[in-house]
């Protein structure tokens, strides 16, 4: 099986049958051309209209399924109408998927298939039973609705019980698949505030509309995408000049990797070298925020629920925090130097900051970005116009890390 953050790659769609995924519709229906209208785009009504306008066929359009003004609580307003794309969230007529991006970067990816999803339904429903077989977890089986019981596989890929779907699979990365006769809908909610019950209330949302989907193009909305950032060399992002004016003098000229999208930035000390690491993604730039952000935390919340994930501790729960990982605090200077020691003598380099800053999470960080946060008092990331920027902070100096992330931001 392949599996990426969150959703599932077509290649384990293929192999075991996932097809793609549920985003139905049901209650509070209005009217289709109402439901699709009502909604706050950076665009004009007449655009909206000439891409609600029927141009061919539309039967497999993804867009056709969930209304823009019910996704827009998840998202904040959208800055376009919503667009066919594939399944990296980048527009094209042809793309299976539909995605509903917000002004800030946030958005919600729906893919729709119409084929292959009893068989494929079924098959997911049995796969968390299945792991939790192999890997000797008591507990599999599943409940009414495919909702799975125990064990790390449920925890993984359960389902989220009885619904208006026949099979359903929730990943706590923030996917979720839902299977009704031989069609599937994949909500991805990874770049979306709303989590697991915004997922389920936009994949009921979508099969009630299998049978009457929304008179929209998502095909035609393709032309009012909003446009990707023009992409640069990730050490032209920050020229030398702009660096050193943070940074103070480097120590040597600012490297990039092999695919121009990490620049870093190295400084002496009375320790040796700092390196500061820039690392840009164009595309995607919230979602890689938000799944730093909140992954771990959901995903050890998602482990610990289970009970049985991880054998940790005495007693019959592993004792893994529900709300996310361990806050360490700073420690006292003293405190640090040993800390300093032992990693180091572990082979664990570029630790020192957490013992200055603490193993927190930040997300009240303001700058010129549309969201940031330091993670687990490692990393910077922040996203402007869906571009994310990361500095793995390490030994760095903080203030002028998250200075280094603002003249970055401020380039795109």
């Amino acid at each position: 099986m392949e599996i990426t953050t969150g959703r599932l790659t077509r290649s384990y769609r293929v192999a075991v049958g996932v097809a793609a995924v549920t985003i139905a519709a049901g209650a509070c229906r209005r009217s289709n051309q109402s439901a699709t209208t009502s909604t706050s785009f950076g665009v004009d009504g007449g655009t909206l209209a000439s891409a609600a306008s029927a141009s061919g066929p539309r039967g497999d359009d993804p867009c056709r399924y969930v209304a823009a003004s019910e996704v827009e609580p998840y998202t904040g307003p959208l800055a376009s109408p919503p667009f066919r794309a594939t399944d990296d969230a980048a527009a094209t007529p042809s793309g299976d998927a539909c995605l509903y991006r917000g002004k800030d970067g946030r958005g919600v990816l729906v893919t729709y298939s119409a084929h292959g999803g009893a068989i494929a339904g079924t098959v997911a429903r049995r796969v968390p039973a299945v792991l939790d077989r192999v890997i000797g977890q008591a507990g599999g089986g599943t409940r009414d609705g495919g909702e799975s019981q125990g064990g790390m596989g449920a925890a993984v890929m359960g389902g989220v019980g009885p619904g208006p779907w026949d099979n359903s699979n929730w990943f706590p990365t923030g996917t979720l698949i839902v299977f009704k006769g031989d069609a599937s809908f994949d909500i991805d909610m990874a770049a979306a505030n709303g989590g697991k019950d915004g997922a389920i209330d936009l994949a009921t949302r979508a099969i009630g509309r299998l049978g009457q989907p929304l008179d929209y193009d998502g095909t035609r909305a393709v032309a009012f995408a909003p446009k990707p950032v023009p992409r640069v060399p990730a050490c032209d992002l920050i020229p030398r000049a702009r660096a050193e004016q943070i940074l103070g003098s480097l120590s040597a000229p600012p490297k990039a990797d092999g695919d121009n999208t990490t620049c870093t930035y190295t400084v002496a000390s009375s320790d040796g070298d700092v390196s500061y690491p820039v690392a840009i993604t164009w595309g995607n730039g919230y979602k890689q925020l938000n799944t730093l952000k909140r992954g771990i935390s959901e995903i050890a919340g998602a482990l610990g629920a289970s009970g049985k994930a991880i054998n940790v501790g005495a007693g019959p729960k592993p004792q893994i925090p529900t709300a996310g990982m361990p806050e360490m605090p700073a420690l006292d200077p003293a405190s640090q130097k040993m800390f300093k020691a032992f990693t180091s003598a572990v082979g664990l380099p570029g630790m020192n900051g957490i013992a200055k800053r603490g193993m927190k999470t930040d997300s009240t960080l303001v700058g010129p970005w549309d969201s940031a946060a330091l993670v687990n008092g490692m990393w910077l990331v922040a996203s402007r116009h869906d571009v994310a920027v990361t500095i793995n902070v390490g030994d760095a100096d903080y203030d002028k890390a998250k200075a280094l992330l603002a003249a970055a931001c401020e380039q795109l």
